[in-house]
């Protein structure tokens, strides 16, 4: 028997072949990433996806569903993101415009306007746009005291409603604004051609109550109180919220004597706009003629709370400290609406003068006399009311006497 005996296999030495080709092979994919990387990334990160953006229609949809919701802000937020995406669709402008007069940012309704009239000049509607974003900054204007201002962007607006006239000799609205323009600008001569307009734009349209309104504003400004009653009840039947028709209302009323129709009427506008700013100015004036100073003061406060800038509510509101004897407390609103009336005038020269007594009857000193004679002053070169005058020489020989007192 023959055994066979085979050697033992011995241990291999060093690393396999199949591993050498691996590591190979890694160095050589890690050189080529190191090499590449700009192109491997782009293969194994994902190109992210942009979300989808709203085109300029759905925007304006979106506009117009949150103007439907009373949300204004967010309406004109809306339009302007509409406009940044197409900048050439005019009934955009339109509406953001008229967005914009709402919420009492007539500055930048201008702005905008003057950018729809170059794009798109004939269009009557553009231009009637731009008409009433000058009647509100004129109105603004007013509001601080600025009449000449004010009185220059009436004459625009003048200026645009008639090119909205020559385009479209129908567009009734556009007359009225025109009629605003020229009757607003208080100049007696113009109120026959601005109660012409009115005239038209209520031919043309009976129930616009935007004719109604200029309409009676035109018979307001000659003192045709029954007339422009009249007026303000017709525009009212057709738009029960127009604020500026109750507004108008309301100082139709005062105007007769008709004080508590007043009130009434200035509570309806709050109903429709309770931000109205100017609606909580006229019922301080209201209750400050009804010797009521406390709720006067009420609703001048939240006047001045919503738009810091009316320049008879600051001045009403310091009235109504006065009217309390608390001349401190008097003292800033005064000087506020001073600062926005700039100079005196007949119509404005009892706050002025009122400004004056608050600091001498808080302190009669030297240094309040300092402040109070210059507008004493001021008040006795404009005004004409007899008891305002009598006021003012009263504070002069007041401050005279303390000079006296403290003479060497």
């Amino acid at each position: 028997m023959i055994i066979e005996r085979k050697s033992p296999r011995h241990p291999r030495q060093g690393p396999s072949c199949l591993l050498i080709i691996f590591v190979t092979i890694g160095i050589a994919v890690s050189l080529f990433v190191i090499q590449n990387r700009d192109d491997v990334r782009n293969v194994i990160i994902p190109t992210p996806t942009p979300e989808p953006t709203r085109s300029a229609t759905e925007y304006a949809v979106l506009a117009e569903l949150s103007k439907e919701d009373g949300e204004v802000q967010e309406a004109i937020e809306f339009y302007e993101q509409a406009l940044a995406l197409d900048a050439t669709k005019p009934e955009f402008f339109i509406r953001l415009i008229d967005l914009l007069v709402q919420k009492g940012e007539s500055e930048k309704a201008v702005e905008k306007a003057e950018q729809a009239t170059i794009l798109a000049p004939e269009n009557d509607k553009v231009w009637m746009a731009a008409a009433a974003a000058y009647l509100a900054n004129g109105d603004r204007l007013s509001d601080q005291g600025d009449f000449s201002g004010a009185n220059i962007q009436y004459a625009t607006a003048f200026q645009h409603a008639s090119r909205a006239q020559d385009i479209n000799p129908e567009n009734a609205t556009a007359m009225a604004y025109a009629a605003a323009g020229l009757v607003l600008q208080g100049n007696a001569d113009l109120y026959e051609q601005a109660q012409e307009l009115a005239d038209t734009a209520i031919f043309l349209e009976p129930d616009n109550p935007i004719a109604r309104l200029y309409m009676a504003t035109v018979f307001t400004y000659q003192g045709f109180y029954p007339a422009a009653l009249e007026q303000y009840q017709l525009g009212l039947q057709t738009d029960p919220t127009n604020t500026d028709l109750h507004f108008g209302l309301a100082y139709n009323y005062y105007g007769d004597g008709r004080i508590s129709d007043a009130i009434i009427s200035l509570e309806d506008a709050l109903a429709a706009d309770p931000n109205n700013a100017a609606a909580y100015d006229g019922l301080a004036h209201m209750y400050m003629q009804l010797g009521d100073a406390p709720l006067a003061e009420k609703n001048a406060l939240e006047a001045v709370k919503l738009n810091p800038n009316i320049a008879r509510a600051q001045g009403r509101l310091g009235e109504a400290y006065f009217r309390q004897n608390n001349y401190f407390t008097a003292i800033p609103p005064l000087e506020r609406a001073i600062e926005l009336y700039g100079e005196p005038s007949d119509l404005t020269a009892r706050f002025f003068n009122m400004l004056a007594t608050a600091y001498i009857r808080n302190s009669l000193s030297q240094e309040s006399c300092q402040k109070a004679i210059p507008l004493f002053q001021q008040v006795l070169n404009v005004t004409f009311n007899e008891l305002i005058i009598a006021g003012a020489q009263e504070g002069l020989d007041e401050c005279r006497r303390v000079e006296l007192e403290n003479l060497p």
